[in-house]
Formats: C-alpha cells, structure tokens, sequence
C-alpha cells in the first residue's frame, strides 16, 4: 500500500485543452475572405455600374425596367423618368426600376449597313 501513494503523485498534471474558437478562428477568418470576394465585391462593382447608368439617362435612350417593359427616354427628373412605351403612349417610373440600357448593333440601326454586309 505504501507504493501507491507515490504513484499517485507522480502522474503528469492535466494539459489544457485550447479554446473551440481558436480552433475555428482560421475557418471565419476564410469564410469572411470568400464572402467578400464572392458576394460584397461583385455586389457594390453592379451597384456603382447602375448608379453611372441611371446618372447618363438622356432623353432617346431606349431602356428596359425591372418589370420588362421597353421603352424610350422621353423626360429625366429627379426621382423618376417618363418613358414613351408607343406613340403618345408614357410611363412614369422612379430611377431604381431602370434595369438596363438597350444597346443596338450597327446592322440593327441602318438597314442599307445591313444590305451591304
């Protein structure tokens, strides 16, 4: 009996396990990394496109909304555009809903550039 007192003793004392958040740092730390690349990035480059787009509307610019309606510029305001959608036929609609800005190829423009290519 007189043996296992000292083996009691020395045995090593317990190791401190590291926190489960350091163990997890470099994993958020990666996450936020691919988070930013592949969504903030490319989200605030389409938003700063749009905004250049909207500030150079001018009046004969054929356009798209969000809705999918086609239509050409015929007045910028402040906060919205009037948008000919027929003959004497307009939209109101606010700046945000212009989606994008419809861009003709030169064979669509004249058709004797078309006859001729």
């Amino acid at each position: 009996m007189t043996l296992a007192l000292p083996v009691v003793f020395m045995q090593a004392a317990p190791v401190a396990q590291p926190s489960p958040f350091t163990s997890m740092l470099p994993m958020i730390v990666i996450l936020g990394f691919i988070m930013y690349f592949f969504m903030w990035r490319p989200q605030k480059a389409e938003e700063k496109a749009h905004t250049e787009l909207l500030a150079g509307l001018q009046r004969g610019d054929k356009v798209v909304t969000s809705a999918g309606v086609h239509g050409k510029v015929h007045e910028v305001r402040p906060d919205a555009i009037v948008i000919e959608i027929s003959a004497n036929a307009y939209m109101t609609v606010d700046r945000e809903a212009v989606k994008r800005k419809v861009v003709e190829k030169a064979a669509e423009k004249s058709p004797e550039a078309a006859k001729k290519a």
